[in-house]
């Protein structure tokens, strides 16, 4: 009968060797499970506690970003207000006697449409020269240019009127 209790013996050893470790590792995760548990209860205590601060974060960091957006645009705006004014003093400058315009306009971004009257075709050709020769025009053209038959308010002479229209590129 020594055998059969050798064989209960060892079967006990084997169960033995291989639960404890099992039960080890179990009671191991059970703690760490248990601990990560705590740990996340206490970080929802404190996100809860930090609530308030965080959401005030936040509403300000949207309105820098509303303010950093509105700053870009005025910097845009300063920048472009100053070059339209140099824009008509040069073309000021560039205007030669006896001629006068009665409308500048940007059709297009960098484009420019100069309406004018003058009492002689030699006028606008020097218009034209003195703006090719500016560095701030290129592809001056002529679009229209023909003499008015009625007497100009402007005109009280009673001379006849060339009405012309210009158009340009301008450079920046």
């Amino acid at each position: 009968m020594q055998v059969p209790r050798a064989r209960i013996w060892v079967s006990a050893v084997v169960i033995a060797a291989v639960l404890i470790p099992i039960g080890g590792v179990y009671l191991m995760q059970r703690v760490k499970i248990a601990s990560l548990e705590a740990d996340i209860q206490a970080a929802e205590v404190e996100h809860r506690r930090l609530k308030p601060q965080i959401d005030r974060i936040n509403q300000l960091m949207e309105q820098r970003e509303q303010l950093n957006e509105r700053l870009a645009i005025i910097q845009t705006l300063n920048r472009g207000r100053f070059g339209t004014v140099e824009l008509v003093d040069e073309i000021a400058q560039l205007v030669p006697d006896y001629l006068w315009f009665n409308k500048i306009n940007e059709p297009r971004p960098g484009e420019l449409e100069l309406v004018g009257q003058t009492f002689s075709n030699l006028m606008v050709a020097e218009l034209m020269r003195r703006m090719e020769a500016s560095n701030r025009f290129s592809d001056v053209s002529i679009v229209q240019s023909e003499k008015e038959k009625s007497v100009s308010t402007r005109n009280p002479t009673g001379q006849p009127v060339l009405e012309f229209t210009l158009a340009a590129k301008i450079v920046h």
